[in-house]
């Protein structure tokens, strides 16, 4: 393999489970390849030019890993090894996470995706939440030129929205949110998946995209240097 198995999650990436059948892996492969095809407008849309290729050599290599039964076996045990190490390190890396579980900021009111109808004066509207609009949160989120990840759990928990919320509406794993956010770059995958991460977590938080996604990616760049 050109990679370290655990650096990214190909079950995630082929978007099957890891209870998945041999068909259903090929089948999975399939649908993958057409998704990532150098031709496919949407792909470029989130990932520059050279992250798609990355992208579509993962996805070769997540089928040579899962479509041969050994190296699956062995790529599930060390998968299986590192979420481990990584649940047994996560709360004392990011405390607020696990405060996350049973608090909520007080001036939000959990809504459903998709609630319409007037509201309150001074309270506004997220995809996930209605939360009380203060002023001056607001003038920093506009100023902000650089997103690091103690940022965006600020703005994440300003607007009502818990963990759990955001991972259900990204389908991002809880885990990979906790490391985004704690910037615990070791428990991240791959950085095209990372940069995919941040895009849909700035459009969830109804953020600038393109700065969040480029500046985190700066910072995490940075690290591996």
């Amino acid at each position: 393999m050109t990679s370290k198995p655990f650096d990214q999650n190909f079950y995630d990436l082929l978007e099957v489970p890891r209870t998945a059948a041999h068909h259903e892996i090929v089948e999975a492969y399939q649908r993958a390849k057409e998704a990532y095809a150098p031709d496919s407008p949407a792909l470029y849309t989130m990932f520059s030019k050279e992250e798609a290729a990355e992208l579509r050599r993962l996805v070769e290599e997540a089928f040579m890993v899962l479509g041969n039964q050994t190296k699956r076996r062995e790529y599930d045990n060390i998968l299986l090894a590192r979420e481990n190490k990584f649940e047994g390190t996560a709360t004392v890396q990011s405390p607020q996470a696990s405060r996350d579980k049973v608090t909520q900021p007080p001036s939000a009111i959990p809504a459903p995706a998709g609630t319409s109808g007037p509201l309150p004066d001074g309270f506004a509207r997220s995809r996930l939440s209605v939360y009380e609009v203060r002023p001056e949160i607001e003038n920093e989120i506009a100023q902000q030129k650089s997103f690091d990840g103690a940022f965006l759990r600020k703005v994440r928990q300003y607007k009502g929205i818990h963990i759990d919320q955001l991972s259900k509406e990204t389908r991002i794993s809880r885990s990979y949110l906790v490391a985004i956010e704690a910037e615990d770059y070791e428990g991240l995958p791959a950085p095209v998946f990372v940069r995919g991460f941040l895009v849909q977590i700035a459009r969830t938080l109804a953020l600038n995209e393109n700065l969040v996604a480029n500046s985190y990616m700066s910072r995490f760049h940075n690290s591996k240097s």
